[in-house]
């Protein structure tokens, strides 16, 4: 079962279905979508004493799916009902993984996770299957430079709670390296806000941000080298270096411009939305919303979209009532809230609705002071005491 539930966590936090089908084509992506849903129900089945299930994302999925699936038209309704049956697989199942996964082994993978961004950026730097070859932001396994972006703050603030010397410097070292290398402004907003909060909880945490900077002159020092995104890497560089700060780089197709061009839609139909996928498709007039707040809304109406904000409202009240004794729980609910305003692959793209269950389980487990069952460590596979 130790085995199968860290093959659970590689598969889907690794994004490895869809880095198979984007670069060794739809036989292996489809294999390894359909092995971690199958996984991830027989684990969910063979697992021994087990929880509630997380009913507010079952009861989302539900929602979200039955009633966009009401205007549903111009896909295929099998594809609709895999997608649906999918995330309804995930939502019941993966929660008993997550009341059996410790933060370190949750660090490690997403830290492996990371290091991918970097080895693209350094080895393959023209490896990028869902953008041009000199793009130059990087993302590894996780083929999106913004998605990439958010498994590195969600590393990052997990290991203001990892035990040990160097284990959490090392993972703050990858982190802010392979989130620098996305070239994501989410990114840089959110991580020096964490700092900035970590730091003001406890003087000791100046370490963290002192690595982040050193982190960055070594990619001024080595930019050369490197094939880098020229626009955002010019106005990162001249935040530092130039009198003028190049805002307007900083500030260009920035996702209020984006979600404005689906106003008159979202208003036009709040009570049961467009239909599915209305939002999210791509076209020579509308680049897709990114934001998954507007996206339930827009496709699916007032009640997912009333309900997914109250799962996240939550998530960040009750974790703001922890942050004394676990400030990460509160670091991890920012970065997953605000994920959700620039993207929208929440139903499809399951990195942050597990992630969100993660902390679910966690803020539970907190409250009801219960252990992790499988108290066999991560170290005995990845590291040595």
């Amino acid at each position: 079962m130790y085995i199968l539930k860290l093959l659970i966590l590689v598969l889907f936090l690794w994004n490895v279905p869809g880095y198979l089908l984007a670069y060794f084509g739809p036989t292996l992506g489809a294999i390894t979508s359909y092995a971690s849903s199958l996984l991830l129900l027989a684990y969910f089945f063979l697992a021994k004493d087990k929880h509630k299930v997380l009913f507010p994302f079952i009861l989302l999925g539900i929602l979200y799916f039955s009633i966009c699936g009401i205007r549903f038209a111009g896909h295929e309704v099998s594809e609709f009902l895999k997608e649906f049956v999918k995330f309804l697989i995930v939502v019941v199942c993966a929660g008993e993984v997550f009341h059996r996964t410790t933060k370190k082994e949750l660090f490690i993978v997403l830290l492996i996770g990371a290091l991918s961004i970097i080895v693209n950026a350094v080895i393959f730097p023209l490896a990028n299957a869902n953008f041009y070859p000199t793009y130059g932001r990087y993302s590894g396994f996780y083929l999106n430079p913004n998605f990439a972006g958010t498994i590195c703050l969600v590393g990052y603030a997990i290991s203001y709670a990892i035990k040990g010397k160097w284990l959490p410097i090392i993972g703050q070292l990858i982190f802010t390296l392979a989130g620098i290398l996305t070239f994501s402004r989410t990114f840089i907003l959110i991580w020096l806000i964490i700092s900035i909060v970590a730091i003001y909880r406890n003087k000791n945490n100046l370490k963290a941000p002192i690595i982040g900077f050193g982190v960055l002159i070594l990619v001024f020092l080595f930019s050369n080298k490197l094939t880098l995104n020229t626009e955002r890497f010019d106005a990162l560089k001249s935040i530092f270096t130039s009198d003028k700060i190049q805002s307007k780089v900083i500030e260009k197709d920035t996702r209020t411009e984006t979600w404005a061009l689906y106003t008159d839609m979202i208003m036009d139909k709040p009570l049961l939305g467009n239909g599915y996928m209305k939002l999210q498709i791509k076209n020579s007039v509308l680049p897709g919303v990114h934001n998954s707040y507007l996206m339930t809304l827009g496709e699916a109406g007032i009640l997912p979209f009333l309900l997914l904000v109250g799962i996240y409202g939550y998530l960040m009240f009750k974790s703001a009532l922890l942050f004394k004794p676990n400030p990460e729980f509160f670091y991890i609910s920012c970065v997953v809230t605000v994920a959700l305003m620039v993207g929208h692959g929440y139903f499809n793209n399951y990195f942050n609705v597990l992630i969100s269950m993660y902390l679910f389980v966690s803020i539970r487990q907190t409250k009801n002071f219960e252990p992790i069952k499988e108290k066999r460590p991560v170290n005995e596979i990845f590291l040595n005491d």
